[in-house]
């Protein structure tokens, strides 16, 4: 990625994108896979803005296309791997579809990881990770960051700055201590659900 953000956490990092990229009386899309703290604050918080939601299957293709045409849609948000069902989002086509409306897409790999998916890679215009989960990795620190083009992260960086939310120097510290055994803890784990996913279709 060209620029990164990083916040005190993911759900902060999830409510400065969505203030920052979807005007008052703006359109997102969002799927039915998410968590839990993010869907009360797009239903709850964001109509107070005058922002509306569409709410769609991660798999159904169709539903994208047609709130892209019946809607003006600043933003696409979606888990790929989603929470808690573990379903993927197709992020090539739906990033073609959503760009050629001029729509972003913005895909939450906190369960991927950088390792497993590159989103962005995919077509993705950002990516948002929980760093608290894998990335941290020790259960002893909360984070949130967004990735993308310098331009779009840009935007959201200014409002990050307005609002707070500002990551701590001890939890930084404690990320980059994450970050060297990522790569081992990733690769066992990937082994791990292999064996059991075999184990389990043997049964």
């Amino acid at each position: 990625a060209e620029s990164t953000v990083i916040m005190a956490s993911g759900m902060c990092a999830s409510v400065v994108l969505f203030m920052a990229l979807v005007p008052a009386g703006g359109h997102l899309v969002t799927t039915t896979d998410c968590y839990r703290k993010t869907r009360i604050f797009i239903e709850t918080f964001l109509p107070k803005m005058g922002i509306t939601t569409t709410v769609i299957d991660p798999a159904d293709v169709g539903a994208l296309e047609s709130a892209l045409e019946q809607h003006n849609v600043s933003l696409f948000f979606t888990e790929s791997p989603t929470n808690p069902f573990l379903r993927c989002v197709d992020i090539k086509l739906v990033s073609e579809l959503c760009h050629k409306k001029g729509t972003l897409l913005c895909i939450d790999g906190t369960f991927a990881t950088p390792l497993n998916q590159k989103a962005l890679a995919l077509g993705a215009d950002l990516i948002l990770h929980s760093l608290t989960k894998y990335m941290g990795g020790h259960h002893d620190v909360l984070g949130g960051c967004i990735s993308g083009s310098i331009k779009v992260v840009s935007q959201i960086r200014t409002l990050h700055h307005v609002l707070g939310g500002t990551l701590n120097p001890n939890a930084a510290y404690l990320f980059i201590r994450g970050m060297k055994t990522l790569h081992l803890r990733v690769q066992q784990q990937n082994s791990t659900g292999m064996r059991m996913a075999k184990l389990l279709e043997a049964h």
